[in-house]
């Protein structure tokens, strides 16, 4: 009897799983339907940025050294790193073409 018991609760969850599973991609679709506008545009807008790995290889060309913590902030990325003369910088970069905007010297750490 235990064991009937055991299988029975077995095949329920097994059965619930399976259940959520195929009703995941349909919860997706209605999430990102009833997103805002304002979230869609910004989801839209950060397809067209260039990755992580685009953005350090641009830094890289451009001179940069022990280029880390990059981020995405504020409408594009930021990073930290050291310039052509050693120097620690905060950089503040367009996220679709990988230009340099803004940089900061910076004298933590």
């Amino acid at each position: 009897m235990n064991t009937r018991i055991r299988q029975s609760a077995a095949i329920i969850a097994l059965s619930s799983a399976a259940l959520m599973a195929a009703t995941l991609p349909a919860h997706a679709q209605i999430a990102a339907a009833n997103a805002p506008a304002a979230q869609q545009a910004t989801t839209q807008a950060q397809g067209d940025w260039l990755n992580l790995r685009q953005i350090y290889d641009k830094l890289e060309a451009a001179g940069y050294t022990d280029i880390r913590e990059i981020d995405r902030e504020r409408g594009g990325y930021e990073a930290k790193a050291r310039d052509g003369e050693g120097r620690k910088v905060k950089l503040y970069i367009d996220p679709r073409s990988g230009e340099v905007l803004n940089r900061k010297t910076r004298d933590d750490d």
